[in-house]
């Protein structure tokens, strides 16, 4: 009963992981290009290497192969998603843009002499910088590209 159940939630993760996927590769939000070109890649593979583990290690049953199909449909439709955005997707994920100063305005930031206005040397401990992610390299694609080779090597040595 445990096994069943463990083996139903492993299914459900995975369907909802490449349901996941498959919802950034589209960009379902309409806001801006969304995710950039190396991030999606690495999602894929990662999403692709995990499907592929499961396929080993999950007893399948009715039920949990119709999770299987839900899931390897919505990965199927995340990478039609990634082939037809390629071109507009952001190569990166804004780590290099820069905004534009406004023409007539100083770039160094210091005030006027004589304004009255002091320099903080240190930013306030109220202000919370806002994180972002970081954006995989070629490297971690290579080792994620790595991982699920590997995954469909023993997949097909298991049988």
């Amino acid at each position: 009963m445990t096994f069943s159940l463990l083996s139903w939630l492993l299914a459900g993760v995975l369907a909802v992981t490449c349901l996941s996927v498959a919802r950034s590769a589209w960009n379902f939000g309409g806001r801006g290009p969304g995710i950039s070109r190396m991030a999606l890649l690495s999602s894929l593979l990662e999403t692709a290497a995990t499907a592929a583990f499961f396929r080993l290690v999950v007893p399948w049953s009715p039920g949990t192969t119709l999770l299987w199909v839900v899931a390897m449909a919505a990965l199927a439709v995340a990478v039609a998603g990634a082939v037809i955005r390629w071109p507009v997707l952001p190569s990166h994920a804004g780590l290099l843009d820069f905004e534009e100063p406004e023409p007539g305005t100083t770039e160094s930031g210091s005030p006027e002499p004589g304004s009255g206005v002091t320099l903080r040397t240190k930013p306030s401990r109220r202000v919370k910088k806002k994180s972002k992610k970081k954006e995989p390299g070629r490297t971690a694609v290579a080792v994620r590209a790595g991982v699920l080779a590997a995954v469909v090597v023993l997949s097909f040595a298991v049988g």
